[in-house]
């Protein structure tokens, strides 16, 4: 609708344009999550038919002994603690952390927090198997394994789920908590443990770090996606 002109002697209005968000680039940042897990995938399956990725022999090495490719580098300790680390990843801490966290969203009466929770790992853990099955990549052979491995390499579940996991836990959790500080040391502790997770199965040689660095990008999607779900369908 035309302004109407301005009165005679008054100044001229001024038009002031309020800018609007681009359709197609919201739509774009909608499946941002779902390119990303796509291509992750894509790329493993790419190198499973075409060899290891330029960064994955040489870090393999560098947490080994020049003289010994079978011992990681360092005194003993060192191999225990990425044994240590490599543990926290396993099923039963996952499982333990995730049946505390529950009862402390149902505590709080957060149901739809612990659906929503219940959804994101369960769906993890069936995403993870699929893609292995997919995928099919075989372990690296190039350094001796310090852990016992039955499945294919790709993506890495210690790393894909620990990261889900834990970011679960921290992101759900972290309104309870009062202090800005808590929050920010919940955050902290879930990402540290998702990182050193990843890089444990690389020291002990169970995994490519191709694998792991998929498994983040894959696990950070589907957090993106549920969560991103969650607030449109079932707003609190």
């Amino acid at each position: 609708m035309p302004l109407p002109p301005p009165a005679h002697g008054a100044p001229p209005q001024r038009v002031i344009h309020v800018p609007t968000l681009n359709l197609a680039g919201r739509r774009l940042w909608r499946w941002l999550p779902l390119l990303v897990l796509l291509v992750a995938t894509a790329c493993g399956a790419a190198l499973t038919r075409c060899g290891p990725a330029i960064f994955d022999e040489s870090l393999l090495l560098w947490f080994r002994s020049r003289n010994d490719t079978a011992l990681i580098a360092g005194p003993a300790w060192v191999t225990t603690f990425w044994s240590s680390v490599s543990w926290l990843g396993d099923a039963l801490p996952r499982i333990v952390a995730a049946v505390m966290a529950l009862i402390a969203l149902l505590w709080f009466r957060r149901r739809r927090d612990a659906l929503l929770m219940s959804g994101v790992l369960l769906s993890g853990l069936m995403l993870s198997s699929a893609i292995k099955q997919w995928v099919a990549r075989p372990r690296p052979q190039l350094v001796a394994h310090l852990d016992h491995v039955s499945s294919a390499s790709f993506p890495s579940g210690h790393a894909l789920n620990s990261t889900l996991f834990y970011m679960t836990i921290a992101l759900l959790l972290a309104p309870l908590l009062r202090r800005h500080s808590g929050r920010l040391v919940l955050y902290g502790v879930a990402i540290a443990l998702s990182l050193m997770i990843g890089v444990s199965r690389v020291a002990l040689g169970v995994h490519y770090p191709s694998d792991v660095l998929a498994s983040w990008l894959i696990s950070a999607a589907w957090l993106w996606l549920w969560f991103a779900a969650a607030k449109y369908h079932c707003p609190k």
